[in-house]
């Protein structure tokens, strides 16, 4: 009567437990299918192979669940022995992506900086999903720039809308650094090869606004060059009060935090593999193939 109970208490146990991996794995498989069909999210090799690391991963862990469910119903050796060998094989995935992360972390960090560095330099602007992202950083921790708000002098946005604005001002004779009116030399006919001056400003997008000065900031904000990065960030264009704190730092401070949440679940979902892993061990023993011949 004892080791009955003690069967049924581990079949229920092995049950909870596939279930919960069934709609883990079938969920990272499905968001990881869509992003590779969504195509944004796996713009770069990297971000593609990671996507089908993941896909892998929730595909064996579904199809190891499935097989523990169908194993414990039925009381079927062969189906909980190729669930215990893809429940452990999914295990195995995520001690080793674990243990790769905590051995990269400063890598990792590094290269999350320079993708953000490189966002806001080359594909602001351009990339409408990234430039959303960068966008959302800037307003949602208050803060500018990668490193600085002068990262933004440097960046391909910046010194298109400097140049966009020069061409529509030097149209109607007013020079678009310094907005003095354009010497004769300059608007007759006459070649100039004269090396322009560099640009007094640069600007900076709205989303580098503080949310007590959003009001002021109805599009983009014009910073002198000359203004070091405590005065830019005081006082932008149109009296914006600009953000000083460096969004580098604050991402990754703000990825430790929200990390925490993940991978205390990570952990819950190793031990949980653990201890369905030597269910499936003993059910899968404990099975007599030969019983459903039984009248």
């Amino acid at each position: 009567m004892g080791m009955s109970r003690c069967y049924s208490l581990m079949k229920c146990l092995l049950i909870l437990f596939n279930i919960i991996f069934l709609a883990v794995g079938g969920g990272a498989c499905g968001a990881a299918c869509w992003a590779l069909w969504d195509g944004r999210a796996g713009e770069a090799a990297e971000g593609r192979a990671g996507l089908c690391a993941l896909a892998a991963w929730g595909a064996a862990l579904a199809l190891g669940a499935a097989a523990a469910l169908a194993g414990a119903a039925r009381g079927s050796a062969s189906l909980l022995a190729a669930a215990f060998a893809l429940l452990a094989l999914s295990a195995v995935a995520e001690a080793a992506a674990a243990w790769w992360g905590a051995a990269h972390l400063p890598q990792l960090r590094r290269a999350l900086l320079r993708r953000l560095d490189h966002t806001l330099r080359h594909d602001y602007g351009r990339l409408h999903s990234r430039t959303q992202i960068l966008d959302a950083i800037q307003h949602g921790l208050e803060c500018c720039g990668t490193e600085s708000i002068r990262d933004w002098q440097n960046s391909a946005w910046s010194r298109a809308m400097v140049e966009a604005e020069a061409a529509q001002h030097g149209a109607g004779g007013v020079d678009g650094a310094s907005g003095a009116p354009l010497s004769a030399a300059r608007t007759d006919d006459t070649l100039d090869l004269s090396v322009s001056a560099p640009s007094t400003y640069y600007w900076v997008p709205a989303s580098c606004c503080v949310a007590s000065a959003s009001e002021a900031c109805a599009g983009p904000v014009r910073v002198a060059a000359a203004a070091g990065a405590a005065g830019a960030a005081g006082a932008g264009g149109g009296g914006a009060a600009l953000a000083g704190a460096a969004c580098g730092a604050r991402a990754l401070a703000a990825l430790a935090a929200a990390a925490r949440a993940p991978l205390a679940a990570g952990g819950a979902l190793l031990a949980a593999h653990a201890l369905a892993l030597l269910l499936a061990l003993a059910l899968c023993l404990r099975a007599d193939p030969a019983r459903r011949y039984k009248a």
